[in-house]
């Protein structure tokens, strides 16, 4: 009986939305329905969307967060960079000044060396022939002209000038016995001739018969007969030979002009 009552009043129910009032609300509620629809489709779409965004969000600030740390580096590189760029600039002027500074030197050294080059060729006609074949590679190096100064370079000039300068130091310090030959009247006779330094030389022949003075001049050694020495001369250059007893020679010294 229950189950009967329950029966009709569903069909009344359903009477009741099919009555002429229901059915012309019929496409208000299809369009509701759609409305519904895509409201609810849209609500799904936001919540994807929202879901997305989060996930995204995430991503983006830890990459905010690594190009953070990586533009702090960057920084602290353009920091470091920039000190050594300006150390860079400082060292590049420091040494620019001390090339400035060793040009200025270079030049008055090149001054120097030119008139101390020019100096020693003219001192080369007061030394001896022996003195004169020892600096005779050395000699031979001073350039003639600024060309070939300047292909020699400073440095090389300068041994050069200092190597004849030691040479003729040595030689002007010391006794020196050379024999060599020399023209005496009409004939070449062989003579010992012993040098004190550059000051004054002497020389004698084997028989003891010929002798002389010999003077440096701006015109090489000037040779002045003195027969009278002879034996004064030939002892003293037995002493330096070791072939006399040490003893006192008399000998003029005089230097001629």
């Amino acid at each position: 009986m229950m189950t009967k009552i329950k029966v009709l009043t569903l069909i009344a129910a359903g009477i009741a939305l099919v009555s002429p009032n229901a059915l012309i609300s019929a496409p208000e509620l299809a369009k509701t329905r759609s409305t519904l629809k895509d409201w609810v489709e849209l609500k799904k779409l936001v919540s994807e969307e929202s879901g997305q965004w989060r996930v995204e969000k995430v991503t983006l600030e830890e990459s905010i967060d690594l190009l953070t740390k990586e533009i702090e580096k960057l920084d602290e590189q353009i920091t470091n960079m920039q000190e050594e760029a300006d150390a860079a600039q400082l060292e590049r002027q420091s040494l620019n000044n001390e090339e400035d500074s060793l040009k200025a030197s270079a030049a008055v050294v090149k001054e120097v060396v030119s008139e101390l080059e020019s100096e020693v060729i003219q001192l080369v006609n007061y030394f001896p022939d022996s003195l004169k074949k020892q600096l005779k590679v050395l000699t031979e190096r001073i350039p003639k002209n600024a060309r070939a100064a300047n292909t020699l370079g400073l440095s090389v000039r300068i041994q050069n000038v200092i190597g004849i300068l030691i040479l003729v130091e040595k030689f002007n310090k010391q006794i020196s016995v050379e024999e060599t030959m020399q023209r005496i009247g009409d004939a070449d006779v062989a003579v010992k001739t012993i040098y004190i330094g550059l000051a004054v030389g002497y020389y004698v022949d084997g028989t003891h018969s010929v002798a002389g003075v010999l003077r440096p001049t701006k015109d090489g050694w000037v040779k002045e007969a003195h027969d009278d020495l002879a034996e004064q001369i030939a002892i003293a250059i037995g002493v330096y030979e070791r072939e006399e007893t040490a003893q006192f020679i008399n000998l003029p010294v005089d230097v001629v002009n």
